[in-house]
């Protein structure tokens, strides 16, 4: 039977019946990650071997087996995590919608500070777990919103998920110095036009992301997305009192286009950004 790839960080997997995929993370580029959303024929074969972690969330409860096995075992709905070095072979058939995650192990070293690898989970049962059911969630919304932060809050997102993966947790270090907030803050003002990584705004601040993350959020109030996203806005209202053309606008503040300002720019003021226009004169 041929089994043909699957796209993504060095090919997914190699599987008999292609996938629809709904979404990925290709265009966003998040640090040493990548997510894709897909929905798998009812029925194929699977090579799956692991060079990054695998978060793999199955939406759809599944019948599988190990190829050259006669016994087929229901895998509920659930989550189960992937190490490096670890295969999947087997055959399913009641497939449906499933979400992969994939973290290199050098990204999981640097969110944790230390290179003491994660604990697979659920690959044996699935596990349950509403905590990772929001990340995954919030990831899928902010690609379907089109990262109006760029890699920002896929970042964040992914770190606290390792994070809450890490056992034994490491110790929470949240003071961040004034130099620290201000190195951060001042990079975002540089650079709030075009794409800002988390590992970007961390070196800056010359902390680790998982520290940075917290320390940010406690000494400004706001987390490093929606620092970014808040001076993007503050710098859409000037150019838009100006009388920039939307399209300019965008560009200039570092949306990928109008559409996608004039979506961000509703949610944080209520208007958009023609009638915010029509309140100030040229």
């Amino acid at each position: 039977m041929f089994i043909a790839p699957l796209p993504g960080p060095h090919g997914l997997y190699n599987v008999s019946v292609m996938p629809r995929f709904l979404a990925d993370s290709a265009r966003v580029g998040w640090g040493g990650s990548y997510f894709t959303d897909i929905l798998g024929a009812r029925e194929g074969i699977v090579d799956h071997g692991h060079e990054r972690y695998c978060l793999q969330r199955g939406l759809h409860r599944e019948g599988r087996r190990a190829l050259g096995r006669r016994t087929w075992q229901e895998v509920p709905i659930g989550f189960s995590l992937w190490r490096s070095g670890d295969e999947q072979r087997f055959h399913w058939r009641t497939g449906g919608r499933s979400q992969f995650l994939f973290i290199s192990p050098e990204h999981v070293a640097k969110v944790l500070g230390h290179e003491r690898p994660l604990a697979g989970v659920g690959q044996d049962a699935p596990l349950r777990s509403p905590v990772l059911e929001h990340i995954l969630d919030a990831l899928q919304a902010d690609l379907a919103q089109g990262s109006p932060a760029g890699p920002l809050v896929g970042e964040s997102l992914i770190a606290a998920l390792i994070a809450h993966l890490s056992a034994p947790a490491v110790p929470a270090l949240n003071a961040m110095s004034a130099q620290a907030r201000d190195r951060a803050i001042d990079f975002i003002e540089a650079r709030f036009d075009g794409p800002v990584s988390l590992q970007e705004l961390a070196d800056a601040a010359g902390l680790g992301i998982r520290q940075f993350t917290r320390a940010f959020r406690n000494a400004t109030g706001r987390s490093p997305h929606q620092h970014l996203l808040h001076r993007r806005i503050e710098q859409a209202k000037v150019l838009i009192r100006q009388g920039l053309p939307l399209a300019e606008v965008a560009v200039q503040c570092g949306f990928c286009d109008q559409s996608q300002l004039t979506r961000t720019f509703v949610r944080h003021m209520g208007t958009t950004p023609g009638r915010f226009r029509t309140g100030f004169p040229r």
